[in-house]
């Protein structure tokens, strides 16, 4: 590289051209520059030059720091991902070259002594172990570096990257030697200990939080050290200590928390074996709880200072800095939530650790309270679920006593609780001027707020949570009757959190809900009062249509959401959510209102009233409309489903008139047409009631059916519309009766002209519903010879897939469902051969739902011959698939190594097995053959070998995870860096 270097410096060539890109990208003004700068940079990376530029760049003298940063991050990345491109003589002077460099950086900068950190621990994975010496590359660096004390913080980096890295997936290695090198890591750890160990004595603070990272990360491979030794071990008594001082707080709380994981490492878990170092640990971290109490006293003391409230000097408190006072919260939590089954048991030493996470939960920043929410959830299902407690007590019955111990003995703590986080949601004042992310904020302590009353009510049980959270709201009404004001964000504060347990409230509780729900007429007329008001009706719904008080609290419930339909546009969102959930689980009790409820509708609908609504917020109002209409009695059934569908059908048929008369629907916009139509969607979607939902849509057949002739270019309205009759065939079926011959006309004639594949889904739905009625044989063979022809020609290579997914989507989603319902309308046809063609072209296409659905296709159709009632098909399937068995495994490897995204190897892998346990040892065979096109350089015959075993195990009927295994072994093998998947792709 020396020799490479003195070229280099001469100027000139890519290094000049390397310089001025780098300018251009940092100070540069226009951005296009900049862009044409970064992408040129980028494919530097990719270069073999980039190899000697960047090592001359970070050995000259006058290389500015963005020109040694970059450089740094070449070699990283090229050592990462590129090392198999150097010849064999450059490793070992590489390692001279960036050892040089760690030494030329030790002090700085830091940006860049970390990538070329980086780089070492890349070599190190890619490197033979014996390039390292008998006993291995941490051995090598202690050698190298050890006796040197200037370079003691590069050797204390090194030994804090080498342990996280070697686990990296961005290092390009076979799985064999990541496993390996992990091997090499677990075995080296207690001469890191060592060296960690003797770094201590240099005594700087700068380097015992060095060395206290370096640590951390080693803990994570020390699983074969005994819990005995490491309590008397320097490095944890280091650790500990390093908790009282400001400048390696941060560092000790990361390796102490190392070691409390430790000791609930294993599995099954033993804590007994660690209770050495937990003994050790545990009251080191717990005498930092009048240190975190002291700084909640002066949190408080600062916040009611803010309030413009005199603080007594006395209870001010001591500050910490914030992140100190984070750290104290989350080793407290750590500790929790690693006992927690022990603290579950209720000794008087957990309930130490206890009070200390309570005291966690008061501090008056949400951020700092939410660190214990984790514990107090996994506290509460060990006190609750009945498997935790099998082995702490013998028999059904002593199982019950000692759970019902647990809980009075944790009950007061859950109180409390309760009462500490319900505070947390009110509205500060001056929440009007929020910006969104103080308002985003303010939710999401909210529904960590809900989640943490959720959990304490399963410990208090829901009845007794409710009491603690309704008796604010209730004291608030005895003081408004009194005389006094409403305080409107108490009140809201209190329905929210009443609210957030409506599922834990039993269905016959009688002593509180019915006061809530009676309170809520009463309340100020306030947006965000009304808004929880009406999600408080929503989740107390079902509570509601099981009461015996329904009677008497649904009109003012009713009266309140249909009034809160005309408020600003979050409450009346909200009241139309609630009545949608009335209308639900109260149908039975709302004959007697539902004209008043249809009246209401049909003012929304109608646009002339002052109503709010949007319309997402009409299509739950039709949803709840329709529930309840359908609970209705048969006499009135029809008479209130054309109260239901005339407002929405007439605005539609106005529009169609209208289009009809002016000879184009060009005038009129998609949105006129869909917004009806999204409405008639919830009619049938939500309508329970097949015969008299058949008959309304027989009788608005011809509005739609003209839909389909003007709108038939329009994606969008196809798309809704589709949706419609979807909705249609699955909730009528077969009531549908002469109106499905029209439909299924208007599919074929479209999807000829325009290829929309919401066309595709709806057939695929008659076919769900009609596939298997004999009767319906004829017409629905002629509906998918005419669509499976008609994509087979619009998909004829991978460029067709990428360019048209969804068609290709709801194909292959069809030809599943047919495959399904209707086996002998496909399997035994001439239109299987070439939708077997058209799969294997398509099977490697980007998009996540098109592949799926091709890859389904594959696994139903090669899954017809296994089962009882596909035998019989078995001859056809082998007639499409010996011939090409060969391409497909071939195919299907291409996919695994490279051609597919990592997230599809599973559904590959059970297309492969489907083949496999088809044809037997055939498929052996014809993995044989495609993998015998891959170089040897890529994988070699034993990687070869493991993959073809794993294919013959699945043909057998073995283990089907071994494949999936081996499948994402040799996956790693072929994607392992750019080039080398280039060269598998290129012979697959």
């Amino acid at each position: 590289m020396e020799a490479q270097q003195q070229q280099q410096q001469q100027g000139g060539g890519p290094r000049a051209t390397l310089l001025e890109a780098l300018q251009a990208l940092y100070h540069h003004p226009d951005p296009s520059i900049r862009n044409n700068a970064n992408q040129w940079l980028d494919d530097f990376q990719h270069t073999f030059d980039a190899w000697q530029i960047s090592d001359s760049l970070l050995h000259d003298q006058s290389s500015s720091l963005e020109a040694l940063y970059f450089a740094a991050q070449t070699i990283r990345t090229k050592v990462q991902r590129d090392f198999e491109d150097l010849p064999a003589s450059a490793p070992t002077s590489l390692r001279a070259s960036l050892m040089a460099l760690l030494m030329k950086f030790r002090q700085g900068p830091a940006a860049v002594r970390t990538q070329l950190c980086l780089a070492m621990a890349a070599l190190a994975v890619q490197m033979p172990p014996e390039e390292w010496g008998h006993a291995g590359v941490i051995h090598w660096l202690g050698q190298e570096l050890g006796s040197q004390s200037e370079a003691i913080p590069v050797l204390l980096e090194l030994l804090a990257v080498f342990p996280q890295e070697a686990n990296s997936y961005k290092i390009a290695v076979r799985p064999e030697r990541r496993r390996q090198f992990h091997r090499e890591m677990a075995s080296s750890v207690q001469y890191a200990f060592d060296l960690l160990s003797s770094c201590l004595r240099d005594g700087s603070i700068q380097v015992r939080e060095q060395v206290l990272r370096a640590f951390a990360a080693w803990m994570r491979f020390s699983f074969g050290i005994s819990a005995t030794t490491l309590a008397s071990h320097p490095l944890v008594a280091a650790s500990l200590a390093g908790l009282n001082s400001e400048e390696t707080f941060d560092a000790a709380v990361d390796a102490v928390t190392e070691l409390i994981r430790f000791t609930v490492s294993g599995s099954p878990v033993d804590l007994s074996i660690h209770m050495p170092l937990v003994v050790v640990l545990v009251p080191q971290i717990m005498a930092l709880q009048p240190r975190f109490a002291a700084t909640v006293k002066a949190a408080y003391a600062e916040k009611q200072a803010q309030q413009g409230v005199n603080v007594d000097p006395s209870q001010q408190g001591e500050e910490e800095d914030e992140e100190v006072t984070k750290g104290m919260a989350y080793l407290f939590a750590e500790i929790g939530e690693s006992y927690v089954d022990l603290i579950a048991s209720g000794s008087s030493e957990s309930l130490m650790i206890v009070e200390a996470l309570a005291e966690v939960t008061s501090h008056p920043d949400d951020n700092i309270a939410a660190i214990t929410f984790n514990f107090w959830h996994r506290l509460s299902l060990a006190l609750t679920t009945r498997s935790e407690l099998h082995g702490s007590a013998e028999g059904e019955a002593a199982i019950d006593v000692e759970r019902e111990r647990r809980l009075a003995t944790f009950r007061p703590t859950f109180e409390l609780l309760v009462s500490l986080v319900s505070c947390r949601v009110t509205y500060p004042p001056g929440f009007e001027t929020w910006r969104k992310d103080e308002l985003a904020d303010f939710k999401s302590t909210r529904y960590a707020v809900a989640d943490m009353l959720m959990d304490a009510a399963a410990v208090l049980g829901g009845q007794e949570t409710l009491r603690l959270l309704a008796q604010p709201l209730l004291q608030l009404a005895a003081s408004a009757r009194g005389g006094g004001s409403w305080d409107w964000r108490a009140a809201e504060a209190s329905l929210y959190c009443i609210r957030a347990i409506g599922k834990a409230v039993p269905a016959r509780e009688d002593a509180y809900m019915p006061q809530v729900l009676a309170l809520l007429s009463q309340l100020p007329s306030q947006p965000q009062l009304i808004y929880t008001s009406s999600l408080t009706i929503a989740a107390y719904a079902d509570w509601l249509g099981g009461s015996p008080n329904a009677p008497t609290l649904l009109p003012s419930l009713l009266q309140l959401l249909t009034s809160a339909l005309s408020a600003p546009e979050d409450a009346c969102a909200a009241a139309a959510l609630a009545l949608k959930h009335v209308c639900d689980a109260c149908r039975k009790l709302l004959a007697g209102s539902a004209d008043a409820l249809l009246n209401v509708y049909q003012q929304v609908m109608s646009g002339k009233s002052n109503f709010n609504l949007s319309s997402d917020d009409e299509l739950q109002l039709i949803e709840g409309m329709s529930l309840m209409v359908s609970a209705l009695p048969p006499d009135r059934l029809g008479s209130a489903l054309d109260a239901l569908c005339i407002p929405i059908l007439a605005p539609l048929q106005q529009v169609v008139t209208a289009a009809q008369q002016a000879g184009s629907s060009q005038q009129f916009t998609s949105n006129q047409y869909t917004v009806h139509i999204d409405r008639i969607t919830n009619i049938f979607r939500y309508g329970s009631e097949p015969d008299h939902l058949a008959d309304v849509f027989q009788r608005m057949w011809p509005i739609l059916k003209a839909v389909f002739t003007q709108r038939a270019s329009d994606m969008r309205t196809m798309e809704k519309l589709c949706r419609a009759c979807k909705y249609a065939v699955r909730n009528c079926g077969s009531a549908l009766g002469s109106v499905m011959g029209s439909m299924l006309e208007e599919v074929q004639e479209r999807y000829q002209q325009h290829h929309h594949s919401c066309l595709l889904y709806l057939a695929s739905e008659v076919i769900k519903v009609f596939g298997s009625d004999n009767a319906c044989a004829g017409y629905l063979g002629t509906l998918i010879s005419v669509l499976f022809g008609q994509s087979i020609s619009m998909l004829t290579t991978i460029k067709d897939f990428t360019a048209l997914p969804d068609v290709a989507d709801d194909c292959f989603l069809l030809a599943s469902r047919c495959i399904r319902y209707c086996p002998h309308l496909l399997v035994t046809t001439t239109m299987l051969p070439p939708l077997v063609d058209c799969a294997m072209t398509g099977i490697t296409i980007q998009h996540r739902e098109a592949c799926r659905s091709i890859l389904t296709f594959f696994q139903d159709i090669l899954d017809v011959p296994t089962t009882f009632t596909g035998k019989h098909y078995g001859g056809a399937v082998d007639a499409v698939f010996l011939p090409r068995g060969a391409t497909l495994t071939r195919i299907l490897l291409a996919a695994s190594a490279g051609a597919l995204p990592e997230s599809r190897l599973s559904e590959v892998g059970h297309v492969l097995m489907a083949l496999a346990r088809l044809y037997n040892f055939q498929v052996v065979q014809w993995a044989q053959e495609a993998a015998a096109l891959i170089p040897s350089n890529v994988v070699t015959e034993g990687e070869r070998m493991n993959l073809l075993q794993a294919i013959q195990s699945a043909a057998s009927g073995s283990d089907s995870n071994s494949l999936i295994t081996s499948l994402e072994e040799f996956s790693e093998v072929c994607r392992r860096n750019k080039k080398v998947q280039e060269a598998v792709q290129s012979v697959l």
